[in-house]
């Protein structure tokens, strides 16, 4: 009688892993679980620094070039007296402003007091200058070890525009805006340090005629509008030529320095005119990227100055976008 199939086949025994298949699975299972994560990690911080980088060309190139549209105005109309200089009336770059006494100053108006405070001026913290402690005015805020500056400018609307806080300017209009730094989100903030670049401007309407000095400003010198948010530091440099032709570059404060050493010299001459701007802006990123690429410890070429950050902790994406704008009228003689 023939066996049965079943029967003839030997018992299977059933095994199961070892403890050193186990373990080996177990680590090339952590392994690959840790590349995953590595590479998933990586690219949250790839992603959160391309993020932060589209930020700051957003806010940097575009915010720069919308300040740089309004600064080319700047001395528009000026053709009799197109010499720039600290004193000269109704120049495009206010350094100065009636006090009460005179007219050779930029801003020769209003004709009687309440006159423009000084904390509106355009402004560089130097020996000569100290920061102004009302509200809305130039208080040299910064991240960095470098107090910012403020440049307030003048013109007359070519056209109708809207001006910087977009209040809807007519042709012949004229117009006074100011770039400085304060408190992004609350202009009321003393401790906020989350800072953007805001534009001020006076009510728009025509000069008085047929005696401009009559002109009154209205609504000039209050917290203004941001045109870019999160910046860290504003400074400008004036660029000036000199008799002999030369030209140069100072801070604020500089030139101030320079025109009254040249008007009060023994034999006094004209201070170099005043023929162009160059702004600088250190923008950085709304989040933390982490990244460690990022060294907030390291200093920052900004205008042929070095500044250092105050937050060394922080790893924000920074850029400094800088333009320089030559002045209108600037190289023209007095007709």
């Amino acid at each position: 009688m023939k066996t049965p199939y079943y029967l003839s086949q030997k018992p299977m025994r059933q095994q199961g892993f070892t403890l050193i298949e186990l373990m080996v699975a177990l680590v090339l299972g952590l392994l690959i679980t840790a590349a995953a994560i590595q590479l998933f990690t990586g690219g949250i911080l790839s992603s959160r620094m391309q993020e932060a980088n589209a930020e700051l060309q957003n806010s940097g190139v575009f915010g720069l070039d919308y300040v740089a549209r309004d600064i080319r105005l700047a001395n528009y109309t000026n053709i009799n007296n197109p010499a720039l200089t600290e004193q000269t009336p109704w120049g495009g770059i206010v350094l100065t402003a009636r006090t009460g006494v005179g007219t050779n100053v930029n801003l020769p108006i209003p004709d009687k007091a309440p006159f423009i405070s000084n904390g509106l001026l355009t402004h560089s913290v130097g020996s000569t200058e100290a920061v102004s402690t009302v509200k809305n005015e130039w208080r040299g805020l910064s991240n960095v070890d470098v107090s910012s500056d403020q440049l307030t400018i003048q013109f007359v609307a070519p056209n109708a525009m809207v001006n910087c806080e977009g209040a809807n300017v007519q042709e012949n209009d004229y117009v006074v805006q100011r770039y400085f730094l304060r408190p992004a989100d609350d202009p009321d903030s003393t401790t906020s340090k989350e800072y953007g670049l805001v534009c001020d401007a006076n009510d728009p309407a025509p000069l008085s005629t047929p005696d401009p000095l009559k002109t009154v400003l209205t609504g000039f010198g209050d917290a203004g509008q941001v045109i870019m948010p999160r910046v860290d530091h504003f400074t400008i440099q004036l660029g000036t030529r000199a008799a002999n032709g030369n030209l140069a570059y100072y801070t604020v404060n500089q030139y101030r320095t320079l025109a009254n050493a040249a008007r009060t010299a023994a034999a006094p001459t004209i201070p170099p005119r005043i023929v162009s701007v160059k702004l600088g802006v250190l923008v950085r990123s709304v989040d933390n990227t982490r990244n460690s690429a990022i060294d907030p410890t390291k200093k920052i070429d900004i205008l042929n100055q070095q500044v250092e950050l105050e937050d060394k902790d922080t790893k924000y994406a920074r850029r400094v976008y800088s333009t320089t704008v030559a002045l209108r009228n600037g190289l023209g003689e007095r007709l």
